[in-house]
């Protein structure tokens, strides 16, 4: 089974080795590691131009989105079967991509994986905050939900970017993920777009993956630093998005109206510091989602 791996990186030259290094020590090595170079600054540039076995493509920075959106477009051309994703600061273990594999397996005729991620864990071995799956505790698939988990495999709604493996199949039929979106939510929207176009999606308690983050935190506008605050405005502009294409358009523009009138009083009530630049930000972010439609890409062999 032919898979290529896709890291997106930006600035971070030392996790980027460090990842690369990790993909190459795997006891089933991908057949292609395909490097997603965000236009850096540090020297990353001129160490990827040294690394032989890697295919690196350069592009202006246009946030991590972007990157995912190229690195994807690009790997299908290589002709694998799967597509295993990440973004510079995963460490994945010896074998996490041979449990994802293995997990790939296990699926049946009536039933198709068009994605599978690993467990994500903090440096101190905690599970990570920002990558906590969506678990589907109500999946009705063919097979009774014990099918899977006895297998270790636990069905969700939607997954993030850090170590997941993507059908090249899913691909095809659900196109690409968004570009526009810059940052946060891309791959929440492109999980659930997999599912919806009638694949699996699941995790996979035995491939394990560290995500090397300063601190193990979850995103929450009263409480988060706002050195953050930028990431917010498209986060929560893509979380609108995502409400109006996978909910519904009533939870849509009931979230608009929350978003205008009440959570600026939550964060009043809420927020220690900063509290007027947050109240902005997401009238800011809220206004720009009532005009935000992009389309979506699909591929072509």
């Amino acid at each position: 089974m032919k898979v290529t791996a896709v890291i997106v990186t930006y600035n971070r030259l030392a996790l980027l080795q460090e990842c690369v290094n990790a993909i190459r020590a795997q006891t089933i090595t991908p057949s292609a590691i395909l490097i997603v170079n965000n236009d850096s600054t540090d020297g990353t540039s001129e160490w990827l131009e040294n690394q032989k076995d890697l295919l690196v493509i350069h592009q202006p920075n246009r946030g991590g989105a972007w990157g995912f959106y190229t690195g994807i477009k690009a790997a299908y051309k290589t002709n694998a079967d799967w597509f295993w994703i990440m973004d510079d600061d995963t460490i994945p273990e010896t074998r996490a991509l041979e449990e994802l594999l293995n997990a790939a397996s296990q699926e049946s005729k009536e039933e198709e994986f068009g994605f599978l991620s690993s467990k994500v864990l903090w440096t101190d071995g905690s599970l990570h905050l920002m990558n906590e799956p969506g678990i589907d505790n109500n999946f009705a698939g063919k097979h009774a939900l014990k099918y899977y988990s006895d297998k270790g495999i636990r069905p969700v709604i939607y997954n993030s970017f850090v170590s997941i493996l993507v059908k090249r199949k899913a691909v095809q039929k659900a196109g690409l993920p968004i570009k526009e979106f810059f940052i946060w939510n891309d791959d929440v929207e492109y999980t659930q777009r997999i599912i919806k176009n009638g694949f699996i999606g699941a995790v996979v308690d035995n491939s394990k993956v560290l995500h090397k983050t300063p601190v193990n935190y979850s995103s929450n506008i009263f409480e988060d630093s706002p050195q953050n605050l930028w990431k917010y405005r498209f986060g929560l502009r893509n979380e609108l998005y995502i409400r109006r294409h996978y909910k519904s358009y009533g939870s849509y523009i009931r979230n608009v109206l929350k978003r205008t009138f009440i959570v600026p009083f939550k964060v009043l009530t809420k927020r220690k510091t900063d509290r007027w630049a947050f109240i902005k930000m997401g009238w800011q972010s809220t206004w720009e989602a009532l005009r935000f439609n992009p389309s979506v890409e699909h591929v072509s062999d």
